[in-house]
């Protein structure tokens, strides 16, 4: 039992010292009247699936992927033990509309950035961006980690203000970065290189 705890608490440090290292890609926080005391205590989690049967994909007819990216998302959810069931979380929330462009909004220099806008009680929309590159496969899984982190209830500006919470305000002050992102798109990263040896 204390194997597995030290390992959690070394891979939990291991992603926050990363995290202070990863400039490149964020979550914006658009939304400024969202309640401060709502949070969450498990901002750094591994993700695990809610029901046993999320390795079945199905079509998320609330996400539309720009043309460039479908053949690696179909790549992503063939290899990818986890990208399958952070897309079938997502697919079950039909509140949340989610855009995945292949571009970056004018202004910007970073690789990848998630936009999210409350919509009220008609629910959430996200425009996740992606410049292609490398880091593609990792990008695109970190980003849709944002969005399960919104609908895990996590108050990133609050978290933010946590030492140690696994959430940061990036260097522009505007967006925020979290250790559960890092560690999920490296993550899937890792499975799709393994899944396509």
């Amino acid at each position: 039992m204390k194997t597995g705890t030290g390992r959690i608490v070394f891979l939990t440090f291991l992603g926050v010292c990363s995290v202070s290292h990863v400039s490149t890609f964020a979550q914006s926080d658009t939304d400024r009247e969202r309640d401060l005391l709502r949070s969450s205590h498990d901002a750094v989690r591994v993700y695990v699936a809610a029901r046993e049967n999320d390795d079945e994909v199905r079509p998320a007819d609330n996400l539309q992927i720009s043309s460039a990216y479908q053949p690696l998302i179909a790549a992503m959810l063939s290899r990818s033990p986890t990208f399958r069931r952070q897309y079938a979380r997502l697919a079950r929330a039909p509140l949340v509309s989610i855009v995945l462009r292949a571009d970056m909004p004018a202004g910007r220099r970073v690789e990848a950035l998630t936009q999210i806008w409350s919509r009220g009680a008609s629910g959430v929309e996200a425009v996740v961006h992606v410049v292609p590159s490398t880091r593609t496969v990792e990008l695109i899984a970190h980003e849709l980690e944002h969005i399960i982190e919104q609908l895990d209830g996590v108050n990133l500006r609050a978290k933010s203000r946590l030492r140690k919470s696994g959430v940061r305000v990036t260097a522009d002050s505007d967006t925020f970065e979290t250790t559960r992102a890092v560690l999920t798109g490296q993550r899937v990263a890792r499975e799709v290189l393994e899944g396509s040896q």
